[in-house]
């Protein structure tokens, strides 16, 4: 784990009590940035470990591809999908969702050239690329006539730079940070976002009792300030910034 971020984790620890429960809980991910990767020292690892550990659960991170995470949580083989948008639960009956987000994302387009968007409809006939298993992304461009569907962001980005796409649908702040990693300047993203969602933990039907514990454990974490320094430890550590 990167100095800093371990520091500041010893830091949050001062002064809490250490878990009664034994329970090793798997939190399915299938990012590999500094908002979440497969070592578990991502912005939302941390701030989800932490708010497991105040209620006296320990949790692991688990990495799991995108199409297959949210099956694997809805059969009980995993314990908890990291981030989510709402409604999930429709499609996953066995997900039961926390009512505190962890986090609000914009959905945007990245681009290597000025387009004029205003919302989906107005991407309808651009040459479109998206990782395959963001369904907002695939549910919003259902339709569209020319959707290349990436099993990873790298693959996604890699396209557009090479003019292969007109444009890479992503969240910005993630989307930057896989830009800096690849060393594309040449790529930003366009205004306004397509849309701006919270996003949520699942968890399987068989941990709902938690799901209350855990709402209140990560909303107090927003109001102590943790969330916060979590937040800006890692985008520091990182060398994140958005244009």
């Amino acid at each position: 784990m990167k100095t800093v971020l371990a520091a500041l984790l010893v830091l949050l620890a001062i002064g809490s009590h250490p878990p009664a429960a034994q329970q090793t809980f798997t939190i399915s991910t299938s990012y590999q940035n500094f908002l979440s990767n497969a070592e578990g020292t991502g912005m939302l690892d941390l701030v989800l470990v932490e708010a497991f550990r105040r209620i006296g659960v320990r949790a692991q991170i688990v990495y799991t591809p995108t199409g297959q995470s949210l099956h694997d949580v809805n059969a009980g083989i995993l314990d908890a999908e990291i981030n989510r948008i709402a409604g999930m639960e429709a499609q996953f009956p066995n997900l039961r969702r926390l009512d505190e987000p962890n986090m609000t994302m914009d959905f945007v387009a990245f681009s290597s050239r000025p387009i004029g968007i205003g919302g989906w409809e107005s991407i309808r006939d651009l040459d479109i690329g998206l990782v395959r298993g963001w369904k907002i992304l695939e549910e919003n461009t259902a339709d569209f006539p020319h959707v290349t569907r990436l099993p990873t962001e790298r693959e996604l980005f890699t396209m557009l730079a090479k003019g292969r796409i007109d444009v890479a649908l992503y969240d910005k702040l993630t989307g930057y940070a896989v830009i800096k990693d690849l060393g594309y300047d040449q790529l930003y993203h366009l205004e306004p976002p397509l849309e701006r969602r919270d996003m949520y933990l699942y968890v399987n039907k068989k941990h709902e009792a938690l799901v209350e514990k855990l709402s209140v454990s990560l909303r107090a974490m927003k109001q102590d300030g943790s969330y916060g320094r979590i937040v800006d430890a890692v985008l520091a550590e990182y060398g994140i910034a958005l244009r």
